[in-house]
């Protein structure tokens, strides 16, 4: 990092040579620069694109022909940044223009006198399109994209994650996981070429090979060989060329990752024109190509517990979601403090959950007692289930969870992908349902928002108690559940 020194009114900024730049730099250790700028921040800034600079020119030496485009493109930006502020100044020289554009000229010629009858180094060369744009847009006022200087789709894709990440009120989630693994897998795909280049019939290739990717290719350990990705080639070889490929949901969603990604760099003059991943979406159907989640049937809720799971954290988490319609997520990461009691009514205290609706509070069903129990028995901070570890960004043990009770099913035969932990939610819904539950009070108890402007905005929150009645309304006796 480039460090700063106040000199009477002026700053001076210091960079130290790296020992395999020092010949190159005449043997010198540290290099010295005074600074236009006077206040500190903009002299920071300064500092730092001079210092950006000195390293891509040290990188290029180092490398010699084969200095990475990102060095390149530091150079041009810190070089025209300068230029077309007027750092190379040249007053009454050159009648004809004025002091900017002449010291821009002028730097160009002295450019010319170093390259002599050879060839500009890599450096020098992204110096002098630095100094030709700066000075096109002085009299134009208009410059083309270097596009030899463009980002890779991987850097640009990047760079909107980083951007991504400062959005106001974003909480951890595994979101960016997604993402990443889109532009992964695009990349994979394309190569290292950037966005701009990118064409309609790129983007359809890539969506039919997708559409005949085995579904669980991520998940086999597979797709990298010694902790490096492999070829989009061998990702074929691999997994390619099934009769069923990725459903239309996970295509859509990288589609929709992808289209996201064209949209912002299209704001930022990296590409134009027709966004090339608009138009492979499939409209999802119900029963077609959308198959929603169902509830368990009640001879297979009695073989889900007959035996019960070995792993007492997962059965116990099992019964929680069948007497309380709560989500996974919601369940796994249940602390001690959330289990309260208000008056006569015990409740869990769901504060954290993906939708504002979520943030609720579910009384504990009497089958449910002894999780109230277990609840006192630890710290108000510490989980109730430790056990299940926490995964991504957003440390969600739900995940862990997930997959625990994904083994367990398939174990007993259970491989119906509509049948899963979130099934237990339909089982919930649809017996106080059958009880003749109206639909504005279920939503209460499971976290969904109310129907209609009515309910939905002007509508009173149900007392605990009433809560609680409605709850006991699930009932599972016929099922041989367990009572713990």
């Amino acid at each position: 990092m480039a460090a700063l020194k106040q000199r009477h009114n002026k700053w001076e900024a210091r960079v130290r040579v790296p020992k395999s730049a020092q010949a190159s730099m005449g043997g010198k250790q540290m290099l010295y620069r005074t600074l236009k700028s006077t206040d500190r921040r903009a002299a920071k800034a300064e500092a730092m694109a001079w210092e950006a600079e000195l390293k891509a020119e040290w990188e290029s030496e180092r490398l010699g022909s084969a200095a990475p485009l990102a060095a390149l493109r530091r150079v041009y930006e810190s070089v025209r940044e300068k230029a077309e502020r007027g750092e190379f100044l040249l007053y009454g020289d050159r009648e004809s223009l004025d002091e900017i554009t002449a010291g821009i000229e002028h730097e160009l010629e002295k450019l010319e006198e170093l390259a002599g009858d050879g060839e500009l180094s890599e450096v020098q060369g992204a110096r002098l399109m630095a100094l030709q744009d700066a000075k096109e847009m002085r009299v134009r006022g208009d410059v083309a994209p270097r596009r030899e200087l463009e980002p890779t789709f991987r850097e640009l894709a990047d760079e909107y994650l980083l951007l991504w990440r400062t959005t106001a009120g974003l909480k951890p989630t595994n979101t960016e996981q997604q993402k990443k693994a889109t532009f992964d897998l695009f990349q994979c795909f394309y190569g290292d070429k950037s966005i701009r280049q990118v064409r309609r019939g790129d983007v359809s290739r890539f969506v039919d090979a997708l559409r005949q990717m085995d579904p669980n290719w991520a998940r086999t350990g597979k797709a990298r060989q010694d902790g490096i990705a492999v070829s989009w080639a061998e990702l074929q070889r691999r997994f390619g060329g099934r009769e069923r490929g990725l459903s239309d949901a996970t295509v859509n969603r990288h589609m929709g990752t992808l289209s996201a990604l064209w949209k912002w760099a299209e704001e930022r003059e990296h590409c134009e024109g027709r966004n090339p991943f608009d138009g492979h979406r499939r409209n999802l159907r119900q029963g077609k190509n959308k198959q929603g989640y169902v509830a368990w049937e009640r001879g297979e809720l009695t073989a889900l517990f007959d035996p019960p799971p070995k792993r007492a954290d997962l059965r116990e988490v099992m019964l929680v979601a069948l007497y309380s319609g709560m989500r996974l997520n919601e369940i796994a990461s249940l602390t001690n403090g959330q289990l309260k009691r208000e008056g006569e009514v015990a409740y869990i205290d769901v504060t954290e959950s993906k939708t504002t609706a979520g943030i609720r509070k579910v009384p504990l069903h009497s089958k449910l007692e002894w999780l109230f129990l277990k609840a006192q028995e630890g710290a108000e901070g510490a989980r109730v289930w430790p056990s299940f570890n926490d995964e991504g960004p957003g440390k969600k043990p739900g995940g862990d969870a997930g997959k625990e009770f994904s083994r367990f099913k398939r174990s007993l035969g259970f491989n119906d992908r509509r049948k899963v932990f979130h099934s237990f939610r339909k089982n919930v819904v649809g017996q106080l349902e059958s009880a003749g539950v109206p639909q504005n009070e279920v939503a209460q108890i499971i976290g969904h928002e109310k129907q209609g402007l009515t309910f939905g905005v002007y509508g009173e929150q149900l007392s605990l108690e009433r809560l609680a009645e409605i709850i006991e309304l699930v009932d599972y006796s016929e099922c041989g559940l367990p009572t713990r």
